[in-house]
């Protein structure tokens, strides 16, 4: 929730990240627990995204976490794929635009080669990135210039379902 007027609105948001502390699984009766880690970073500590994929491990693994991750493979479950799928078409034409493009390239893009390959205007390109953003689907990396990336298990859904 983003403030515009402190005064007028007061309320405060904290945005969280750094969700990697392996005891965030400690309840879903996974095993391997030295593959926690690797597994909260696979589905960047989103607690949504892991506790489906734990129930896929659970059922489909034995709740063995080392043998999910031996593949090597990022699984979209059906839950994640239903809640993407939704995502995906309540965003605007524009917006979905900036995915499709940006679901081409497996590492992250600046502003401007991304702007260069689309047909927007200069407002609809800034309001998608914007709004993107917001939704946690795109990530702004800040290096010696500014970059953009899907989230990478948003990528991977579109990569394979749209």
């Amino acid at each position: 929730m983003e403030c515009l007027d402190e005064e007028l609105y007061p309320i405060k948001s904290l945005e969280l990240s750094g969700l990697d502390n392996p005891e965030i699984l400690k309840n879903t009766g996974l095993k391997n627990k030295d593959s926690w880690l690797k597994l909260i970073k696979l589905y960047e500590g989103n607690l949504i995204y892991l506790k489906s994929i734990s129930i896929l491990i659970n059922k489909n693994y034995d709740d063995q976490v080392a043998d999910f991750l031996a593949e090597n493979t990022l699984h979209i479950t059906n839950q994640m794929q239903s809640h993407f799928q939704e995502t995906f078409h309540h965003l605007s034409p524009q917006e979905q635009e900036i995915v499709l493009e940006l679901s081409k390239f497996e590492n992250p893009i600046s502003r401007e080669e991304l702007r260069q390959s689309l047909n927007l205007s200069s407002v609809d390109f800034n309001n998608g990135l914007q709004s993107l953003q917001q939704r946690y689907l795109i990530t702004k990396i800040k290096e010696d210039r500014i970059l953009f990336k899907l989230s990478p298990v948003f990528h991977e859904y579109v990569r394979t379902c749209c």
